[in-house]
């Protein structure tokens, strides 16, 4: 009734932090075990969100060696059968890693019910990415820089019914005083529609507890 107790950490040395509000941000999995005691029925909908899993390939070329296709990115089709599922020419979408003398490019790799690729070593994957540029542009010389960013199931998947679940989520937690949820799994996977989950979250909660 005062607010909530939360134990970050493993059960034997949890650190409780009291707090008048709090709103639970991040992919579906974590917040059902959360919340369970809290608002049983908001944890059950959102233990039934499937995921899928994502790797990010981040290559930087000088501009001289490499031609990418026009515009920001593309998306590749699974009846392709081709590793890399989207390309996005970073240095192209995002004016400020447009130095002049470089580009960025970022292959997303992994699909739904299928962790074949995202299973794969940090070198093929690379080399996968360098293949599908080779295939859609032009490569004269391997990549100055690479990074491989592996999010297992961070990628919240929207079935059918979805728009009725979340409704359903919300109006479960809005029956507990200052609890609020936001991140991918409700509205959108991208960055502005997580940002607009999270500011409606804090909305909430300072609603709830001004000070």
């Amino acid at each position: 009734a005062e607010g909530f107790a939360v134990g970050p950490g493993p059960p034997s040395g949890a650190r409780v932090v009291g707090g008048g509000g709090v709103f639970g941000a991040g992919p579906p999995p974590p917040p059902p075990r959360l919340l369970a005691d809290v608002t049983p029925a908001a944890a059950a909908e959102l233990a039934d969100i499937e995921m899928a899993s994502v790797v990010l390939v981040t290559l930087v070329w000088r501009r001289v060696d490499v031609q990418v296709p026009s515009g920001s990115g593309y998306l590749v089709p699974p009846s392709a059968r081709r590793a890399v599922k989207g390309v996005t020419i970073a240095s192209a979408k995002w004016a400020h890693l447009d130095d002049g003398e470089h580009v960025a490019v970022r292959c997303s790799f992994g699909r739904y019910g299928d962790n074949t690729d995202v299973q794969r070593d940090d070198d093929e994957l690379v080399q996968s990415a360098v293949l599908e540029l080779a295939l859609t542009g032009r490569v004269d010389a391997p990549p100055i820089a690479t990074r491989v960013s592996r999010w297992g199931g961070g990628l919240p998947q929207y079935a059918v019914g979805h728009v009725e679940r979340v409704r359903r989520v919300r109006e479960a937690v809005a029956a507990v005083p200052g609890l609020a949820v936001c991140g991918a799994a409700y509205e959108g996977v991208g960055i502005p529609a997580c940002i607009r989950t999270g500011q409606a979250a804090a909305d909430h909660v300072r609603a709830f507890n001004p000070s």
